[in-house]
């Protein structure tokens, strides 16, 4: 018997599915509870374990895909619940994952189920997260939000907060305005390739800067860079030139 779990701030939709589900496949799936938020999703993925969850993913309070920040490890499957949107059902299918549409009908339910029982999969991977993260978001606007890859999940944060980067071996430090630090799960180099070229600069193997918060340059004393909140970082010599002209011929949001 397969157990589950209903996410839906809409109640009409979570009951909706919950009778579909006890008509149509009593033998085959269990509903342990159904929950009108993120938050209480949490609460019952905790506490009963499921092995399949029926997440929607347009939500008021919490967008759905903000389920995967609160575990480590995704130990059960998901099936997603959306309404018609082209954008959204193409994010799931690159990142195969399976979904329904709203509003959900018996057909399009059982070929849903049909599917994840052939597939007997446990749990959802990382990488397919993660994939579907790009898929929803895949040219950051610099004015808009990004999600970095923690050791717990996914943290959204504005772009334009994101003052500069330092790497930290197979890591990164990412220094957000005005004095918050996040450390993310992936290279420096996996940075730069997710951040707009436009206001990003690599100015050191170990350094990604912002260039909206570069307050001064020096080349008195090697090349240097200082940033708004006092901080000074070094910049490579072999990297100097391509910065200036940067620097100077306005290519960045300054």
């Amino acid at each position: 018997m397969i157990t589950a779990i209903i996410i839906d701030d809409e109640q009409l939709a979570r009951e909706t599915l919950l009778i579909m589900l006890e008509h149509y496949f009593k033998d085959k799936i269990k509903v342990l509870a159904d929950v009108p938020s993120i938050k209480e999703g949490v609460f019952a993925i905790t506490y009963h374990k499921p092995d399949l969850v029926f997440l929607d993913i347009e939500m008021p309070n919490e967008n759905g895909l903000k389920l995967f920040t609160y575990f480590k490890e995704i130990l059960f499957s998901v099936i997603f619940v959306t309404a018609h949107n082209r954008f959204a059902i193409e994010a799931l299918k690159l990142s195969a994952l399976d979904y329904i549409l709203k509003p959900v009908n018996f057909i399009d339910l059982k070929e849903t189920i049909n599917l994840y029982e052939k597939k007997v999969s446990k749990g959802v991977s990382q990488q397919k997260v993660e994939s579907l993260f790009q898929a929803m978001n895949p040219m950051p606007d610099p004015y808009g939000k990004i999600a970095l890859p923690t050791f717990t999940g996914f943290q959204l944060e504005k772009i334009s907060t994101i003052m500069y980067c330092e790497a930290d071996q197979n890591y990164t430090k990412l220094y957000i305005f005005p004095d918050k630090t996040i450390l993310v799960s992936k290279s420096i180099s996996y940075v730069e390739d997710s951040l707009p070229k436009e206001i990003f600069f690599r100015i050191h193997k170990s350094y990604l800067v912002n260039m909206n918060y570069i307050k001064s340059y020096n080349r008195t004393d090697g090349y240097r860079v200082e940033l708004e909140n006092g901080v000074m970082l070094d910049v490579a010599s072999r990297r100097h030139q391509k910065f200036v002209t940067v620097l100077t011929n306005g290519n960045s949001k300054i």
